[in-house]
């Protein structure tokens, strides 16, 4: 475990197991975290290691072991009183609002993937589905899960329908509240249920919070999702996911619109955010250049001349 920020009241967590992902997290993705803790005063803490030994019967992959990083905070650093536990694959806007002031105490708050979209939700999964198999895959297939309805989802896993589907790549919560339970949860649920997600986490988190009304849903700012934002704005970007350069800009304009860029999924499109090269790309110091502009107070004097009559 490392601290890289001093813990805070407020704090930013995260699971980087394994030198090759956190090297590449501390190098590329590090800095734009770092601003944003110090404009908002904000701790950060990153497990390296596995937080439950690979030995024990109840050990699951590390997306799994983010419902341990409460309790094991808790237990070590009594001033950090909320999280927010974050996957590695996100860029965050440096400017952008503190997320704790967004969150409710009793509830554990994070984003939805269909509710609340700038964009329509089934038309988006349908562009993505449609331009990963012409351009990244040609053996994408077109009818999976990423087009199931709510039932469907959760009923793979063996669970009882929600009304939405979460995304627990971001999730705040107070610790008092909420450690223990996230931590028993870990413990409750068995690992040879897991169908989704390969083997992940965020179907049986969102049933468990949204089956008791532990939900607060964040703008969509908060978890902006980069095949998303491709698919419903220029899904053909899916052509070029070489060209770094092009990828770069598209990039800097998400983040400009949103607060946290979000690399969730294991398509192509989503594992650009481990290439080097397109972090060398991106101009970080534009975004900073244009809160300046957006932030000063204008004038709104004309400057241009009037043309003449003829």
């Amino acid at each position: 475990m490392k601290v890289l920020i001093k813990e805070k009241k407020n704090s930013i967590a995260c699971i980087a197991i394994g030198k090759k992902f956190y090297n590449h997290w501390k190098k590329c993705i590090y800095p734009y975290w770092r601003s944003y803790c110090i404009k908002n005063n904000l701790g950060l803490i990153v497990f390296t290691e596995d937080l439950i030994k690979k030995t024990d019967v109840n050990w699951k992959k590390p997306t799994w072991q983010r419902l341990l990083v409460g309790h094991e905070i808790k237990k070590r650093f009594p001033v950090v009183k909320n999280i927010c536990v974050l996957d590695l694959d996100i860029i965050i806007n440096p400017l952008s609002p503190n997320i704790f002031n967004f969150c409710k105490k009793n509830k554990i708050n994070l984003t939805s993937l269909r509710t609340n979209l700038p964009f329509e939700y089934k038309k988006t999964i349908r562009k993505m589905a449609f331009f990963r198999k012409k351009f990244t895959n040609k053996n994408y297939p077109l009818d999976s899960l990423l087009n199931s309805d709510l039932k469907n989802l959760y009923s793979e896993d063996g669970l009882e329908p929600q009304n939405d589907e979460l995304c627990v790549g971001v999730m705040a919560y107070n610790l008092k509240k909420f450690s223990k339970i996230l931590h028993d949860w870990f413990y409750n649920f068995n690992k040879k249920n897991m169908k989704t997600n390969f083997g992940g986490c965020q179907n049986q988190v969102a049933y468990k919070i949204l089956s008791n009304n532990y939900c607060n849903l964040l703008d969509y700012k908060f978890q902006a999702i980069w095949v998303f934002e491709i698919a419903a704005r220029f899904p053909f970007i899916m052509k070029y996911l070489k060209n770094y350069q092009l990828i770069s800009e598209f990039v800097l304009s998400a983040i400009l619109d949103n607060y946290f860029l979000h690399f969730a999924g294991g398509g192509a499109d989503a594992k650009v955010w481990l290439q080097p090269k397109l972090f060398k790309k991106i101009n970080k110091k534009l975004i900073s250049e244009f809160q300046s502009y957006y932030d000063k107070k204008l004038q709104g004097k004309k400057i241009y001349k009037r043309r003449r009559r003829a």
